[in-house]
């Protein structure tokens, strides 16, 4: 608080001398340089994850994301690749799932050599296993020498796959490399990767979607387990797949799908503590996510706004960003008595009456409100290309308290 009052004297001064031009930009400088953790508002991150990222599969929008550039190990979530190309050999007519593939010489060594971390069913060189059980061996229990039977066949040799599979990750925008079929080796990439890959083998090959909901595969007289928890009995509702990854290095990593009335998400967990907890973290991720979708629902065509009990129209559509309902700037502004100049370059807002000004920053938590420096829930925030403000702020310069009533999409704002 001390902090922002030195800060609110600062503006005043600024405001008192200058031209508003300059003052907005000195205005910026000033709060980069005083910002400190004080004026950071309290993190409601659905996760705790250190890398995740939550994409909603229609649209591709990213609900959520924390660090989802930030390269990390994928472990067996590697075999998300291996199985892409398998449906692509398959579309090209090149195989069927019932085509029976023969285990090759490099497979059967690596079958037996028994190296690699994870799961390493043996299997004899000539011996026929078809393309489906191979792909329910490889996405199920995580079975590292199916991918290996799969590049060889598919590419002669694992390395010549292993090429294929950076030119269709770098053909589908995604960062990093692939070292491996398998992924029982070091080798990088991200979550938001992860996540568009998962995104376009659904959209291409939504078949995919019948293997990696099957909780269990029999395989030489032994039954294996999927190691996506959230596919046992009830856990939860709507998931049916994707694929798992450990090892040591990238300890705990998730990704995994979800759809509930007709509403389909992608979430993707990596670097998390254990396998519990990737498990709980994916969990609390995907219920986040289609809690936004069922608030955005509630609002999908417009939103009633009364402010002072006289209806206000808006013609932009509201928004649920990060679970807070945002009003669009545009059309609200004039209703409450103020004209807007936004700022793109510099990422500032400033809202204008004869008598006040209020200078907003896109994407921080603070607003100068007549002068004084404020923390706000909510920042204002650019989306669809436009700019959304907080129900807290039109609070604030209406001295009104806002009542929303979800189910009919009622936002009252009742004076004080």
């Amino acid at each position: 608080m001390l902090v922002l009052q030195k800060m609110s004297k600062c503006i005043n001064k600024i405001l008192s001398h200058l031209s508003a031009t300059l003052a907005v930009l000195l205005l910026l400088s000033i709060l980069l340089s005083f910002l400190t953790p004080h004026a950071v508002a309290e993190d409601v991150s659905p996760t705790t994850a250190p890398i995740a990222i939550l994409m909603c599969y229609d649209s591709g929008e990213i609900l959520y994301e924390r660090n989802m550039e930030q390269r990390w190990i994928p472990a067996s979530m590697t075999k998300i690749m291996t199985a892409f190309i398998v449906y692509q050999e398959i579309e090209a007519g090149n195989l069927t799932l019932d085509t029976e593939i023969i285990v090759g010489e490099e497979a059967a060594r690596f079958s037996a050599a028994g190296r690699a971390h994870g799961v390493n069913i043996r299997m004899r060189e000539g011996q026929a296993i078809t393309v489906e059980t191979l792909l329910a061996l490889a996405l199920i229990p995580s079975d590292n020498t199916s991918c290996v039977v799969f590049a060889e066949h598919i590419s002669g040799s694992e390395e010549a796959f292993i090429e294929r599979m950076n030119e269709t990750a770098a053909r589908l925008g995604m960062y990093g490399y692939f070292a491996s079929s398998h992924g029982a080796s070091i080798h990088h990439t991200n979550a938001y990767s992860i996540a568009i890959l998962i995104r376009e083998f659904i959209s291409r090959f939504p078949d995919v979607l019948r293997i990696t909901a099957m909780q269990t595969v029999s395989y030489g007289g032994r039954t294996y387990n999927n190691t996506n928890h959230l596919l046992r009995g009830t856990v939860f509702e709507g998931a049916d797949g994707f694929k798992t990854g450990s090892l040591r290095q990238a300890r705990w990593n998730h990704s995994t799908t979800a759809e509930r009335d007709g509403k389909r998400l992608i979430a993707v967990v990596m670097n998390t503590p254990s396998n519990s907890a990737r498990q709980q973290q994916s969990r609390l991720l995907l219920n986040y996510g289609f809690e936004v979708l069922e608030q955005r629902e509630a609002i999908r065509n417009t939103m009633n706004v009364l402010i002072h009990s006289r209806r206000v129209q808006v013609d932009t559509r509201p928004a649920i960003l990060h679970g807070r309902a945002m009003l669009p700037l545009n059309s609200i502004a004039a209703h409450i008595g103020y004209s807007t100049e936004w700022h793109k370059e510099h990422g500032v807002i400033i809202m204008k009456t004869d008598s006040s000004e209020v200078t907003l920053f896109a994407d921080r938590d603070i607003a100068i409100v007549h002068g004084t420096a404020l923390e706000m829930d909510a920042p204002a925030q650019v989306f669809r290309g436009e700019v959304f403000i907080s129900l807290e702020l039109v609070e604030i310069l209406t001295n009104t308290t806002a009542v929303w009533n979800v189910e009919s999409g009622m936002i009252h704002f009742r004076r004080r």
